[in-house]
Formats: C-alpha cells, sequence, structure tokens
C-alpha cells in the first residue's frame, strides 16, 4: 500500500487536512486495492514509529501544533477570532498546552521499569526454586542463599526508586492538562474558517489554514492521547508497586525462616500472581493503546 511520509502526515494533521479520529485511506500502487488503517496504526505500521515511542512522539506533535498557532497569532484576523472567542469562555491564559517535558532525556523510562520488573520476577522464581531444592542446613548454601535474598531486596528499593522518579515525571504532565480549558479547543474545533473571516471582514486570509475547525480537533484528540497513556502508566505503576511488594515481604519472610531453622516459607503460592502480571502487560497495552484507535481492514 502506498502510504503518507511521516512529514506530510504530520503536517497533514496540523494543518486539518486528515482528521485524526477517522480512518485514512490508502491505495495499492496498482490502483486495484483500498485499505482503512486508523492514524495510530499509519504510524506505527508506516512511518516506523515504535509502540514505545509514541508517548514522546505526541509532544512532539504537539509542539509542531503550537509552532504554527503561535505564528498565526500574529495575524490580525485569527487573533482577533481567538480572542473573542476567549472572551465568550471568560478565558485570558493561553489556551494551549505547552508542558516542556523531553522523556528522551530522563534517565529512566517506563519501559525500562516495566522490563526491571520482568527481570525482578525472573529472579524471583530463580530464588525460590534454590530455596525449595537445596539443603539450608549447610551453612555454605545458607550463606550464599541469603547474600542472594539481600541482592534481591536491594533490586526491589532500586525498583521502587526508579518507579518514584517516573511518578514524579508523569504527575506534572496530567496536572498540566486538567488545567487545561479543554472547552474552548472544543468550540474552536466547530468553527469554521469562514467565521474567522466574517469577524474580520475579509473575503480570504491564506495564513489560515481551511480546516482550522479539524485542526483544533486534531489537537484535542492529541492531547486525549497523551491522557490515556499516563492513565495506562500509572496503572502499571500501582501494579509493580503491588507485585514487588508482595515479592519483597515473602522473601523478607523467607529469610527469616531461613536463619531460625524453621520449615522454609514456600514461595510457591505467588508464582500465579507474577506469571499473571508478566502476561498481562503486553495484552493490556495491546487493549489500552490499539484497540481504541481502529484496526486496519
Amino acid at each position: 500500500m502506498e502510504h503518507i511520509g511521516l512529514k506530510e502526515l504530520i503536517n497533514k494533521c496540523i494543518t486539518g487536512d486528515i482528521q485524526m479520529g477517522k480512518p485514512i485511506i490508502l491505495t495499492s500502487k496498482d490502483r486495484s486495492q483500498t485499505t482503512k488503517v486508523s492514524f495510530l496504526n499509519h504510524l506505527i505500521k508506516y512511518n516506523g514509529i515504535k509502540q514505545d515511542l509514541l508517548f514522546t512522539f505526541y509532544f512532539k506533535i504537539l509542539g509542531f501544533f503550537n509552532k504554527m498557532y503561535k505564528k498565526m497569532m500574529s495575524d490580525e484576523t485569527f487573533d482577533k477570532f481567538i480572542q473573542h472567542i476567549k472572551k465568550e469562555w471568560n478565558v485570558e491564559e493561553n489556551i494551549l498546552y505547552e508542558h516542556d517535558f523531553k522523556l528522551d532525556n530522563s534517565r529512566k523510562t517506563i519501559e525500562e521499569l516495566l522490563e526491571n520488573m520482568n527481570i525482578l520476577c525472573r529472579q524471583f522464581r530463580e530464588l525460590n526454586g534454590r530455596v525449595r531444592n537445596n539443603n539450608m542446613n549447610d551453612v555454605i548454601v545458607e550463606d550464599e542463599m541469603m547474600e542472594n535474598m539481600d541482592g534481591f531486596l536491594e533490586s526491589v528499593k532500586s525498583l521502587s526508586t526508579e518507579k518514584e522518579e517516573i511518578s514524579g515525571m508523569i504527575d506534572p504532565i496530567i496536572e498540566d492538562i486538567n488545567k487545561l480549558n479543554t472547552g474552548i479547543l472544543l468550540d474552536l474545533s466547530m468553527k469554521d474558517k469562514s467565521m474567522y473571516l466574517e469577524m474580520s471582514d475579509v473575503d480570504e486570509n491564506n495564513k489560515i489554514p481551511d480546516n482550522i475547525n479539524i485542526s483544533f480537533l486534531n489537537y484535542v484528540y492529541i492531547i486525549n492521547l497523551i491522557k490515556k497513556h499516563i492513565i495506562y502508566y500509572r496503572r502499571i505503576l500501582s501494579k509493580v508497586n503491588d507485585i514487588s511488594g508482595n515479592m519483597s515481604k515473602y522473601v523478607e519472610d523467607s529469610r527469616e525462616t531461613i536463619k531460625s531453622k524453621d520449615n522454609l516459607f514456600q514461595l510457591n503460592p505467588q508464582h500465579d500472581s507474577i506469571e499473571e502480571y508478566l502476561r498481562s502487560l503486553t495484552s493490556e497495552y495491546d487493549t489500552q493503546m490499539m484497540a481504541p484507535a481502529g484496526v486496519e481492514d
């Protein structure tokens, strides 16, 4: 299928020539077949944007939107209409979302956190197997096991630090988004170019895109995708917190049991929950992030 280049795709979304919420129709090179693909699927399948980089990419798209809108603010016709709408909504502050956020420069990403969580789960299973199969009456074996458990508990603490860093990174984003007046943006998404021209009593203005209303609708769409992504991240952070906390508790209990030479506390009951956690990560990501966007025919 002949697809749209990334630069052209984003430009068309910014100017409103493509509505992100509608399927994009692609045609085969011989013009004999067509297919419909969502905006997100187009980004991933045809433009090579990886799923784990979508969150960062959304902010880049918003930056392009903001750059165009700010440039247009110097146009009297555009600015006059925007100020009129702001007055109707009793809004004085900037209507754009301009959080200075670069996930690329963060020391830890959510994907690294998940990978470290998976490593921790594998370490947990390995610990359990060694505990069950080794003779704890052997002092050397016991010392080695205690050392492994101590190392595991340190890994849990490190993971907790990563989780806090990511929470501190995404919390300000959602706070700023919640302050944004999406009502005025949705209102602008229903105002076509003719209304801008009519207010300034002009026949034409080439500085304003013909589909300026769709442009604002796409802006809201991107902001909503960011919010949805953060909800997914927060859910994962909560799962990481729960599962790592449970593993830490059971390893600490087992450690004390080994030291006391009592019957060893069995970690097996945790296997099911850990396996379920690992299985849910991929399936939940696909369901949360991709399904609502539509599936290619």
